[in-house]
């Protein structure tokens, strides 16, 4: 009678489990390096001047001219309130909505408005 094989080692000579293992790793890694890369993103004093629902303004630094598809998602987190070159400026934004924003690989830095209130 055969040696019975282990689980690990079946699916070890499974090729369509070591790809979806190998799609698994790659979405982890993914998930860590924009973790790693968030952090830092986020200037002094963003978040300090609260509105009553607890919301703020802040304004973010692409790298780039925004296109319409930066605009979008950047409205997914607050009210835009115009653009200056590759800076998009944020009002209505919840702390939840900071932590989204770092996530995205294509911002550069998020600070609090410079100036007067907007």
């Amino acid at each position: 009678m055969p040696p019975t094989s282990s689980l690990l080692r079946r699916t070890a000579k499974s090729p369509t489990l070591r790809k979806i293992a190998v799609v698994v790793l790659l979405v982890i890694v993914y998930q860590v390096w924009l973790s790693v890369q968030a952090t830092g993103k986020v200037g002094p004093g963003v978040g300090e001047l609260r509105d009553p629902r607890g919301r703020f303004a802040v304004d973010v630094e692409l790298g780039f001219k925004p296109e319409r598809y930066h605009i979008l998602q950047l409205q997914k987190h607050g009210r835009i309130a115009g653009t200056d070159g590759d800076m998009v400026h944020l009002r209505g934004v919840a702390p939840a909505g900071v932590d989204a924003l770092t996530r995205e690989y294509w911002i550069e830095h998020i600070e609090a408005p410079s100036g007067a209130p907007r």
